[in-house]
């Protein structure tokens, strides 16, 4: 995986403390391997490992407790991965919050990475590391997060940020469920004037993860509804907006994309996902138009800094 330097065998013990977060839900095979591959990385570093657990059953918690005691659990709040990821927060002691997803697959040196640039880089409040899918993605029917250079907005996979920034930016915004709590979260810190460094070397595999229904990946459009209402946009312009917008996101998936029977079923797939969409969106309009607003983006759009066309 590139970026993999391995450390200096006779480098000195990093004094700066990190919590790893790790949100989960109903995955304690893919959890099992991540905190294996940390396990390992773990002797040379300060470091407590927070398991934030959703899940709806017992085998995540008895997996834990008998396979890695270590381990602190904190109880997630099951009202979407960015409730989850601040229940884990809210029990953190680091001075350093690293935040990674349970399936990710890391890299041997990854930790040591992140410390190093924890150490050198004082200035920086946040940081991102490289994250690859894997494997190579064959069709359209199958999605993971990746990022492979530096990008100015980070994904919640694989980040870190001082605990004290994450405490006084009021974490994930939990109104966002089931995405784009990561990208609001980074456009805030952004609005805030801070910048990501990249640390190449801090690098996870994401597994691909087979494409959900059609309802579902409708149901991920809901978020930019109260987006937009919070950056300013009216009810009765937001239909428009946001269809065209949504209309552009799915023609966008195709770029690049070599003609397959997968595809063609990728194609049926969001075909659904853009009906469902029109379904539903009367639903959220009336649910978030009389809602309350985030003061923070309350904040930036009587300045004038909320995004051009509100984002969309």
């Amino acid at each position: 995986m590139p970026g993999n330097t391995p450390p200096d065998t006779e480098s000195t013990l990093f004094m700066t403390t990190a919590s790893i977060i790790i949100p989960t839900c109903n995955r304690p095979d893919d959890l099992a391997r991540c905190l294996r591959a940390l396990a390992s990385q773990l002797e040379q570093q300060s470091c407590e490992v927070i398991v934030s657990d959703d899940s709806r059953d017992e085998r995540t918690r008895e997996m834990l407790k008998k396979d890695f005691p270590a381990v602190k659990i904190a109880s997630g709040p099951r009202c979407g991965p960015g409730a989850n990821r601040n229940a884990g927060a809210r029990v953190a002691s680091g001075e350093w919050l690293i935040f990674l997803d349970d399936d990710v697959i890391l890299a041997p040196h990854f930790l040591h990475a992140y410390c190093s640039a924890f150490a050198t880089d004082t200035s920086q409040n946040i940081f991102h590391g490289l994250t690859e899918a894997t494997p190579k993605k064959t069709s359209l029917l199958w999605e993971a997060p990746e990022v492979l250079e530096h990008l100015p907005c980070f994904p919640s996979c694989n980040f870190a940020i001082r605990q004290d920034l994450y405490a006084k930016s009021g974490g994930f915004d939990e109104r966002y469920t089931p995405a784009f709590e990561d990208i609001e979260f980074a456009s805030r810190l952004q609005g805030q004037g801070e910048t990501c460094s990249y640390v190449p070397g801090a690098a996870v595999q994401h597994p691909l993860r087979p494409v959900p229904g059609a309802k579902k990946l409708a149901q991920r459009w809901e978020p930019r509804v109260i987006s937009a209402l919070d950056m300013g946009a009216s009810p009765a312009a937001l239909p428009l907006l946001l269809t065209k917008h949504v209309a552009l996101v799915i023609a966008s998936r195709f770029r690049g994309a070599r003609p397959s029977w997968a595809n063609a079923r990728a194609a049926l797939l969001f075909a659904g996902e853009f009906a469902w969409f029109l379904i539903l969106l009367h639903g959220w309009l009336l649910q978030h138009a009389g809602a309350g607003r985030s003061p923070f983006w309350e904040l930036q759009r009587s300045l004038g800094r909320t995004p051009v066309h509100y984002g969309l």
